[in-house]
């Protein structure tokens, strides 16, 4: 497998690969909080709309552990969204296609979006 580095042009079907901070689940912390770990995602997009991305885990692991606790990573199979910026932050990687080509016409493909009238189905 051959990974690239990212340049924030996803499209439905990449693969990517980043790495993220694990934030503690406790909201009424008073003060400024710190990252308890990290983990290191690969997950697929499914769905892109505008700066917002839905991906599918396929893998996560622990790479890091500051409180010595048991850390969760997402469970592969779950279906996460994340803003592109927020992506962007953990250095992502895009794996490679084998047909390149046909990615970078994605790329240029304008988007369609077609309004169906229930008026006029038949």
């Amino acid at each position: 497998m051959i990974w690239e580095k990212s340049k924030g042009d996803f499209i439905e079907a990449d693969v990517v690969e980043w790495i993220e901070a694990i934030w503690s689940l406790n909201k009424y912390k008073k003060g400024k909080s710190k990252p308890w770990g990290r983990q290191k995602v690969v997950g697929q997009i499914t769905k892109v709309e505008g700066d917002v991305l839905q991906l599918i885990v396929l893998r996560a692991i622990i790479i890091e552990n500051v409180i010595g606790a048991d850390l969760r990573p997402y469970k592969t199979g779950v279906s996460i969204t994340k803003k592109r910026a927020t992506l962007l932050k953990g250095s992502p990687e895009r794996l490679h296609w084998s047909e390149e080509e046909v990615r970078a016409a994605l790329l240029k493909a304008p988007v369609k979006t077609t309004a169906i009238n229930p008026s006029s189905a038949s």
